[in-house]
C-alpha cells in the first residue's frame, strides 16, 4: 500500500481514519481496538474531531453562523466540513449509527480511495430492521420470530392485524404478550 503524507503524522506509519459517532469511539470495545492498533506501532490512528485545524474550521463556522449551537464532536465536524477537508488516510474505519453521515463517508471513500475495513454501502441495510433480518436469514443466521406491521398513521386499522388482551396476531402469526416491539426504522429505539 502506498502511504500518504498530507502533513499530519509520521509518513512511515499507516494512517487509519476513524469516522464513527462519538458514543462508538468512546465505548470500551472500540477503545480496546484503537489501543491495540496504536500499540502495534505500525499504525497512526486519527479521529477527525481531534485535529486542531478542523476545530479551527468549526470555530470559523460558528462565527459565520452565531445562531447555530454546536458541540465540537468528531461527527459534528465531519458533517460540517467538505470531504476534501477531511484528513487523508490510508485506511478508513466507519460504522453507521443514528445521525451518522454515511453519504459523506461514501463520498470521501470515492474521492480518497482508502482501504475500507468495512464496506460502506451495505451499512444502509441497518436503517431497516426487516432488511437486516432478511439478510441474516439469507446467510443462515437464526433470527427471532418476528412480524412486520406497516401503518400509514398511528392506530390505523389493518385487516391482517388483530390485538387481544393476551396476544396479537399478524398475518395469522400469533405473539403472546408480553413481547418486544421495535420500530422498523433502525434509527429509532
Amino acid at each position: 500500500m502506498a502511504r500518504r503524507n498530507d502533513g499530519w503524522g509520521d509518513g512511515d506509519k499507516i494512517k487509519i481514519g476513524v469516522c464513527v459517532m462519538e458514543k462508538t469511539v468512546s465505548c470500551s470495545p472500540m477503545e480496546q481496538i484503537l489501543e491495540r492498533l496504536r500499540a502495534f506501532g505500525e499504525f497512526e490512528v486519527h479521529i477527525p474531531g481531534l485535529v486542531p485545524f478542523i476545530l479551527l474550521a468549526l470555530l470559523v463556522f460558528k462565527c459565520l453562523n452565531p445562531e447555530t449551537t454546536l458541540q465540537a464532536t468528531s461527527i459534528t465536524i465531519c458533517i460540517i466540513l467538505n470531504i476534501k477537508s477531511w484528513p487523508i488516510c490510508d485506511c478508513l474505519i466507519a460504522f453507521y449509527s443514528s445521525g451518522y453521515p454515511l453519504e459523506k463517508a461514501e463520498k470521501y471513500a470515492a474521492l480518497r480511495r482508502p482501504f475500507l475495513v468495512n464496506e460502506l454501502a451495505p451499512q444502509y441495510l441497518l436503517h431497516d430492521r426487516s432488511k437486516v433480518y432478511q439478510q441474516l436469514k439469507l446467510y443462515g443466521v437464526p433470527v427471532p420470530t418476528y412480524a412486520v406491521v406497516r401503518r400509514e398513521y398511528p392506530n390505523q386499522e389493518l385487516s391482517y392485524f388483530v390485538e387481544e388482551d393476551d396476544f396479537i396476531e399478524i398475518h395469522g402469526k400469533r405473539f403472546c404478550k408480553p413481547f418486544v416491539e421495535k420500530p422498523i426504522d433502525g434509527n429509532s429505539s
